[in-house]
């Protein structure tokens, strides 16, 4: 049921993103020159790719990895409550970062691009491995990811909400 609800809840923010975009293509319309989707399909991978990285980078480093989101972003993942801001987010990966056996990979599939150039979603799939604490076992768990970026005022791309969801057990 858990995982129904965050299905429903990852595919509504997907609505409201894909809506925007929609919206950003629309008002571009008159006139403005229109973005390089391209060359932001390119850094949001190459952001991603370096993001996934440095999960397996040894030592880790904190500061890297929270260093993708915004000020202000959201981030929810399978077994978390939603985390707002982010020191929240910073505290969510520091206790994530204390099993050991804690990894994380992932990739996007597709990067979508608003025609405005200034907001883009990545979706793809994710393995996470942790140690459970009930059974103190090493699990894998697979799941989808919706990541939602921001340009910022420096040029760069950070993510403003990400969420994650766990595949259904069998």
């Amino acid at each position: 049921m858990a995982v129904t609800l965050k299905a429903v809840e990852l595919l509504g923010a997907a609505a409201l993103v894909f809506n925007l975009a929609g919206c950003a293509r629309y008002d571009n319309q008159g006139g403005q020159a229109k973005a390089d989707t391209d060359a932001v399909k390119a850094a949001i991978t190459a952001d991603e790719k370096k993001w996934s990285d440095e999960f397996q980078a040894k030592p880790r480093s904190l500061g890297a990895l929270v260093a993708h989101y915004a000020p202000d972003a959201t981030f929810v993942a399978p077994g978390l409550k939603p985390t707002r801001g982010i020191n929240d987010i910073r505290k969510a990966y520091e206790e994530g970062l204390k099993d050991s056996n804690f990894n994380l990979t992932f990739a996007a599939d597709k990067v979508e691009v608003a025609g405005a150039g200034d907001i883009a979603v990545a979706e793809g799939r994710f393995t996470e491995t942790y140690t459970d604490p009930a059974t103190k076992q090493v699990k894998s768990v697979p799941g989808s990811f919706l990541t939602v970026y921001k340009k910022q005022s420096d040029g760069s791309w950070k993510a403003i909400q990400d969420w994650a969801v766990a595949d259904p057990t069998g």
